[in-house]
């Protein structure tokens, strides 16, 4: 005999839609992949498979700011904002203990690899203001923008259909490409 311990089915159905969901962290913890720190991280409504994994990454300073950004974006773990002796930076001390996550949100772009939806590594904040910033409806167009320029460069080309190389334009993603003189539409002739 013996007991098995299983999640309870609410029933209900997860929104994998490609493009940018607005997410509650519900569990984050902190790992080592062939040398490589990372942090992962879980979130509500969506299965505890379904995870996001951001990898340190140091700038030419030494600092490191990908996993720094997670909680910066997230409003969250932030102690203390010190001058960095300059009009236009701040330092911001933060306690980066995974706790201080949960129940944060974030911006995170969905996209479809093969048949699955995955969570891409590139976030954008959503508004909030504190001691340090405000991240306004500007700003979080701006992170997010960025995000879908990184994911189109690492990707390659948008793809004709959904589901085949991974790749996702967005409205906003459109806009910038046209207004920069790049077309977007899918009616171009076949150069062959």
């Amino acid at each position: 005999m013996r007991t098995l311990t299983t999640r309870k089915n609410t029933g209900g159905t997860f929104d994998f839609a490609t493009g940018w969901h607005t997410v509650e962290i519900t569990h984050a913890k902190y790992g080592d992949w062939n040398g490589s720190k990372f942090l992962e991280l879980s979130f509500k409504d969506y299965p505890e498979t379904f995870t996001l994994r951001i990898y340190a990454k140091h700038g030419t300073d030494g600092e490191e700011f990908a996993i720094g950004n997670v909680f910066r974006f997230a409003n969250a773990g932030i102690e203390e904002v010190m001058d960095a002796g300059g009009e236009d930076n701040v330092v911001i001390k933060i306690d980066d203990s995974v706790e201080h996550l949960t129940g944060h949100h974030l911006n995170v772009l969905f996209y479809k690899e093969g048949e699955y939806t995955r969570a891409y590594s590139s976030i954008a904040p959503t508004l909030f203001k504190n001691a340090a910033e405000e991240m306004t409806q500007s700003d979080v167009d701006y992170w997010k923008g960025r995000a879908e320029r990184r994911f189109a460069d690492y990707n390659g080309a948008p793809s004709t259909n959904s589901t085949s190389n991974g790749t996702i334009v967005t409205d906003s993603a459109k806009r910038q490409l046209e207004s920069a003189g790049i077309s977007t539409s899918n009616d171009a002739d076949i150069p062959f």
